[in-house]
């Protein structure tokens, strides 16, 4: 990562999908938890879970691209 203009941004971005996919993991668990009990909130945990997996997946795509190894000519913003 030596000479990386997006050295900064490469840290913070793996920290924060490190730190997602503790969050998918106990989400998954929250939603379990509901199961029989209330669908209503079974269903939004698992509506969270998709969106922090969105999130995980956009800050693996953009940190490919930040550490070169994707070759995109556009920039995900």
């Amino acid at each position: 990562m030596r000479n990386n203009p997006w050295e900064t941004e490469l840290k913070l971005a793996r920290s924060h999908r490190n730190r997602l996919r503790t969050v998918f993991v106990r989400l998954t668990g929250m939603s379990c938890e509901w199961d029989g009990l209330s669908s209503w909130l079974e269903t939004e945990s698992e509506r969270l879970i998709g969106e922090n997996e969105e999130h995980i997946i956009a800050l693996e795509e953009q940190t490919e691209a930040w550490a070169g190894l994707r070759d995109d000519s556009e920039e995900i913003s």
